[in-house]
């Protein structure tokens, strides 16, 4: 087999199935595990896959979703790993809560702390935290900034400039993709600035993604995943993953959802 048609093979049998082995596409093409390393490898270059413990998985390209779509999707692993971060919280503090669904669910745990500063550029998150009966002692600011239709945030030069002229306790944020090699990504450069200012105001920076997070990649890198002090995630993550994860010095907690 030619080695262009035995790639092609390669991603044909990814759209089929998550993940393959070194070991099984080596048996499948009767070809030498070096060799299959050669065609990951520049599969993996081409952007097309990426490298996992001892085989690959297809990139998938997160390019946004409405905030409808996202809000039914995981809402128990979100609550999870909501509750999880929400242990981070003492009364007194102030808080950045980043634009995006699995903070959302962060607002039921809320109700339960007293004289919380909470700054976000969710208007969904703004809208419920501005409930007096739930919520009378916490004090919400929202940042300015373009308003994304489908997503009910804010970004933009005065969302930047906002979260630059403050200091926070903790900033829980939100992405769309988590990569080892690259980090942690958003759908596009017009959410980086506001997402890197929220990160420098605050001293401690938590990073929420569900486990799906993990198979995306996406078009525009705001961190390095060394700048987060936890990043919290569901156990439907790969095992092998969480020891990549882990293996190489990220503070990764992994909740149960069951």
């Amino acid at each position: 087999m030619l080695v262009g048609t035995r790639r092609h093979e390669i991603m044909k049998l990814l759209d089929q199935k998550q993940q393959v082995t070194i070991n099984e596409l080596s048996d499948l093409f009767s070809v030498s595990q070096m060799t299959i390393r050669r065609d990951l490898d520049l599969l993996e270059s081409e952007g097309k896959i990426q490298r996992s413990h001892g085989g690959a998985v297809k990139v998938q390209r997160y390019m946004g979703a409405n905030y409808e779509q996202r809000s039914s999707e995981h809402p128990v692993e979100k609550a999870a790993i909501a509750n999880e971060a929400a242990k981070h919280i003492r009364d007194g503090m102030s808080i950045i809560l980043d634009a995006g669904t699995t903070t959302a669910a962060m607002v039921n745990e809320l109700e339960r702390f007293r004289n919380l500063k909470v700054i976000t550029r969710d208007l969904h998150i703004a809208l419920l935290l501005s409930n007096e009966e739930r919520f009378g002692s916490l004090d919400v600011y929202c940042t300015g900034g373009r308003v994304s239709k489908w997503a009910y945030s804010m970004d933009g030069i005065y969302a930047e400039r906002m979260m630059a002229s403050i200091t926070v306790d903790i900033a829980f944020m939100t992405c769309e993709a988590v990569s080892h090699d690259k980090g942690a990504m958003a759908w596009s450069p017009v959410l980086v600035g506001a997402r890197q200012n929220s990160m420098k105001a605050a001293n401690t920076r938590i990073l929420l993604a569900d486990a799906t997070k993990f198979s995306y990649t996406s078009l525009a890198i705001f961190s390095d995943l060394e700048a987060f002090d936890e990043i919290i995630t569901d156990d439907r993550m790969d095992p092998r993953e969480i020891e990549i994860f882990r293996s190489s010095g990220y503070a990764l907690n992994v909740v149960s959802v069951k």
